[in-house]
């Protein structure tokens, strides 16, 4: 097939000669321009993606790095904008630009290897934490459900974001990149660290190739420099059984972990500040599998079976103070009574309480779901809308004058919103991550849903706090406020994009 020069024809003419490329390089059953399926890929659930939906020009499903890279390298050829995805959960999945090429990597989700005795996992972009955490289980292995859910891809959420509710214990995920392939916006590939040298993935920091930092972080570049087509990620030890005990269909969902294996508690204190005092003592004591703090709200969307349900309860328990989640497992003999001891004390010494047994019954099954799944579609669904409003990571004192100042901001000035939050500590507490989340209803509320996020923006601007997840105008807005950190990444971003089509404009504009 002769290449057409995108110079001598017009965008909209090239379209038709776009797709026959496409379907070279993939496959004719692989490509689509269809007006159906490009409106399903116009916008994702946020309200900026509900806001501001664009249809791609097309969608290409490739099965291997080979075809990536053939993508990449026709999108470079006719000057037009392309964006890998995995779970399209973000809004900068969404197309900006017309003739965009969504590059959807659904086909390339096998997990093409599991070393047990190094403890890592080498993926494809399409390979879920469900996926992954089912396999591993059978190797005394697992990786904790991110908040996102079992559903998100594994390989993007260590990239972007990447907590969940193991993070005292376990790094967040960004932390746990090993080697990777990686296809540049320009084509080329590169392999980092032990990749690098001979095809082995297991070490990240080299003989080859150390370019992490340019690809993960709490935001990460999302899509805005290139396509990863496969990642070693660390595995950690898992001390239940190789089946997760669960059965039945959400929500009536059933979970049989014997008594002596795992112990779950839930705790409240008199003020947010004495619970997280509790929260550095028990990472001191290097306790628990799981540590979390919720407020009401998201407690009881990941305990209800419907919205009314949701909504009658939180009417009734507004004053409702915050949980304090603890799991432990059975790592050896004696572990489960020893930390529950020692929880205990933590608890007294900090004046919190133990909820009684009853109340933890009523989160029987949502309490092991945020294990295996992170119950995150009970939590978002309540309001039919949900975003996040704000994300930190600082000192857990720090985060406590953050969060008062952003609960006050929603109160007072939106106060048609729900908001719910929690606080995981991070490393054993040497420092901890924040997300507050507002749930709307998407056909009436999506305006105050954005203003209420930009005026939370302007707040932390004002504040100088470390903001989590910033993406593209928001790198601009907070640059000059933290060291003009964005004219760097925008020569980073010139440097590896200099046709500026690798998802622009992500991470930040050129």
């Amino acid at each position: 097939m002769a290449f057409a020069s995108a110079g001598e024809i017009s965008l909209t003419d090239s379209h038709s000669l776009i797709l026959e490329e496409l379907k070279g390089a993939v496959g004719p059953d692989y490509v689509s321009d269809d007006p159906a399926i490009m409106q399903a890929y116009s916008r994702t659930g946020w309200a900026y993606g509900r806001k501001n939906q664009r249809r791609p020009g097309s969608i290409v499903l490739p099965s291997c790095t080979e075809e990536v890279q053939a993508v990449v390298r026709i999108a470079n050829r006719f000057k037009i904008p392309f964006i890998p995805i995995g779970s399209f959960l973000h809004w900068s999945c969404q197309a900006s630009q017309p003739e965009t090429i969504i590059i959807d990597m659904k086909r390339m989700d096998r997990i093409e290897k599991i070393d047990a005795k190094n403890m890592f996992a080498l993926i494809q972009p399409f390979v879920t934490y469900t996926q992954l955490q089912a396999e591993a289980m059978k190797r005394n292995l697992w990786l904790p459900v991110p908040s996102s859910g079992g559903n998100t891809s594994a390989l993007a959420n260590h990239i972007f974001c990447g907590s969940h509710f193991a993070m005292h214990r376990i790094p967040y995920y960004a932390r746990g990149i090993l080697g990777v392939e990686w296809i540049l916006p320009t084509g080329e590939i590169v392999k980092t660290g032990s990749a690098g040298q001979d095809d082995d993935y297991f070490w990240g920091e080299g003989p080859g190739p150390d370019l992490r930092g340019l690809m993960r972080g709490y935001g990460g570049p999302l899509g805005g420099l290139g396509v990863i087509t496969k990642m070693a990620v660390r595995l950690y030890p898992w001390p239940g059984p190789e089946v997760f005990p669960c059965k039945g269909v959400s929500p009536k969902k059933e979970f049989d972990f014997p008594a002596n294996l795992y112990k779950p508690h839930l705790a409240v204190f008199p003020t947010t500040q004495q619970a997280v005092n509790a929260m550095y003592d028990i990472c001191r004591a290097e306790i628990g599998i799981a540590l979390t703090l919720v407020n009401n709200s998201m407690a009881l969307a990941s305990a209800t079976r419907s919205k009314e349900e949701f909504q009658s309860l939180l009417k009734a328990f507004t004053s409702m103070p915050e949980f304090l989640l603890f799991i432990s497992f059975e790592f050896s003999p004696g572990v489960v009574e020893y930390e529950k001891k020692v929880l205990e004390k933590i608890v007294k010494e900090n004046q919190g309480r133990f909820l009684p047994e009853q109340v933890i019954d009523a989160f029987r099954d949502a309490i092991p779901e945020s294990i295996r799944s992170a119950v995150s579609m009970r939590v978002t669904n309540p309001a039919g809308g949900y975003d996040v409003y704000r994300s930190w990571a600082e000192s857990m004192d720090n985060l406590l004058s953050q969060l008062d100042l952003a609960k006050k901001l929603v109160s007072e000035k939106h106060g048609d919103l729900i908001y719910f939050y929690y606080l995981n500590p991070i490393e054993l507490g040497h420092y901890g991550h924040v997300e507050i989340g507002i749930l709307y209803d998407p056909l009436t509320q999506i305006d105050t849903a954005l203003n209420c996020q930009n005026e939370g923006l302007e707040q932390d601007v004002e504040m100088k706090i470390y903001v989590t997840g910033s993406t593209g105008g928001a790198n601009r807005i907070l640059g000059p406020a933290y060291s003009n950190y964005h004219l760097l990444l925008k020569k980073v971003k010139m440097e590896l994009d200099p046709n500026n089509l690798s998802n622009p404009p992500y991470p930040i504009e050129t």
